[in-house]
């Protein structure tokens, strides 16, 4: 019996749009096409600050000596603005996991730096839909390190295999699969709002 649905924020909940800021910010500091989300998400700072081994800030320092922001006019808080300014928070996705609240437990699982947690409070209001919140930098490791999937589980108090979990990378969905939890790897809300129904047996979903 399913009793728990946990789910990535970025990537899932929290999308970009169209990415044109990334683009124009690209033109900008002379780098190639479709590479700064690497440069901010996947530097080695960044996935020490991920596992909060670094603080976020330690992180944006090094990234603004190393894209050379103020020689390009550039504050650090004005390129994250910019890097960030075509987000948007998945409300059809999100509501779904509202409703299933009243009969599961709900856990939000991200891979995220230490400031996180803030934002939940001031800019990304998702935090009503989870009886749970897990971020990896506070808890010193990272999906796909099983430990974290099993904190999220104890936290939620089910079995592995009571629980759907929702991530766009395969590798953290691979990771959960390993250790018995039902995992929907994330493609488009459609999707991923079909897959959910379907392991919740098309039932009324305010009623589970």
């Amino acid at each position: 019996m399913i009793k728990a649905l946990i789910s990535d924020l970025g990537g899932v909940l929290l999308r970009t749009r169209t990415a044109g800021s990334r683009r124009a910010l690209e033109q900008r500091l002379g780098l190639a096409p479709h590479t700064i989300e690497a440069r901010v998400f996947g530097s080695d700072l960044s996935l020490q600050a991920q596992r909060g081994e670094v603080g976020e800030e330690i992180m944006w320092r090094a990234l603004e000596r190393d894209l050379d922001l103020p020689h390009h006019g550039l504050t650090v808080r004005e390129f994250r603005n910019k890097f960030f300014e075509e987000d948007f928070i998945d409300e059809e996705l999100l509501n779904l996991i509202r409703r299933v609240r009243p009969g599961l437990k709900t856990g939000l699982l991200s891979n995220a730096w230490d400031g996180l947690r803030e934002m939940l409070h001031t800019q990304i209001p998702v935090s009503d839909a989870f009886d749970v919140i897990v971020i990896s930098a506070e808890e010193k490791i990272a999906k796909p390190d099983p430990r974290l999937y099993q904190l999220a589980l104890t936290r939620l108090g089910v079995q592995a295999d009571e629980a759907i979990f929702l991530d766009d990378l395969s590798e953290n969905v691979d990771a959960a699969r390993a250790l018995g939890l039902i995992g929907i790897h994330f493609q488009s809300s459609e999707q991923a709002q079909r897959d959910i129904r379907a392991r919740l047996n098309g039932s009324d979903l305010s009623a589970r």
